[in-house]
């Protein structure tokens, strides 16, 4: 039987916790939008080495100890489904701080070109603003076109090197390798039949788009115009 992903790309509200808190509204109109896709079960952006330590804090309906997206979309969106448990999918892997600060540094010192891809998609990826509705910075983080610039500009890092260092390569290298097991994490838990939804940040939509739609799953972007 078919397996469907129901892919959604999020911003991570906690970086916008004060515009977040004042969008409860909002954020009740998102989670009913996705829950008509009537998922069976909630995959999040958590380490699955901890899934326990995520249930607990689902089980005793914490919405307002965060003002994250894996408690107040996730866990709203799972409990409105009535789903006993939520399910934790992601791996850290290998990228630090030093390998990111490395990267920029070397593209802004060498790389005039991919310093101007970077400029392109700030100026135009969509944000959490007062001003926006919920729904709107949802489904322009989703759309296709901003997908498609993420994914040219995370390819574009494989050039970037500093002599003998592949700093891009080595880059991407592990941010394949952390794909690679968010995939595979969430093949684990989904069952012949299932339709899954998977809440992750926006920068991952690209890959696992391919990913998923590599292995004949329907993925389906539940902000696409009907």
């Amino acid at each position: 039987m078919e397996k469907e992903i129901i892919l959604v790309g999020t911003f991570h509200l906690e970086q916008n916790a004060d515009i977040i808190a004042q969008k409860e509204a909002e954020i009740y109109e998102l989670v009913e939008h996705l829950s008509r896709f009537k998922p069976t079960k909630i995959a999040l952006e958590w380490e699955a080495s901890k899934d326990p330590e995520l249930n607990e804090l689902y089980s005793e309906c914490r919405w307002n100890d965060s003002m994250d997206e894996i408690q107040q979309i996730g866990f709203r969106l799972a409990r409105q489904a009535g789903h006993d448990k939520v399910y934790a999918v992601n791996w850290s892997g290998g990228i630090t701080e030093g390998d990111m600060v490395a990267l920029n540094t070397t593209i802004q010192d060498s790389y005039p070109d991919i310093v101007r891809t970077l400029q392109r998609v700030s100026e135009c990826s969509p944000e959490v603003s007062p001003d926006i509705p919920l729904m709107t910075s949802y489904k322009d983080l989703n759309d296709a076109k901003i997908v498609n610039e993420m994914e040219n500009m995370y390819l574009s890092f494989i050039v970037v090197k500093e002599g003998e260092n592949q700093i891009g390569y080595d880059f991407l290298r592990k941010w394949n390798e952390r794909e690679l097991m968010i995939f595979k994490n969430v093949i684990d838990v989904c069952k012949d039949g299932e339709r899954l939804l998977l809440l992750v940040g926006g920068d991952h939509v690209w890959m696992l788009k391919s990913l998923f739609e590599g292995i004949g799953w329907k993925v389906t972007n539940p902000f696409a115009d009907e």
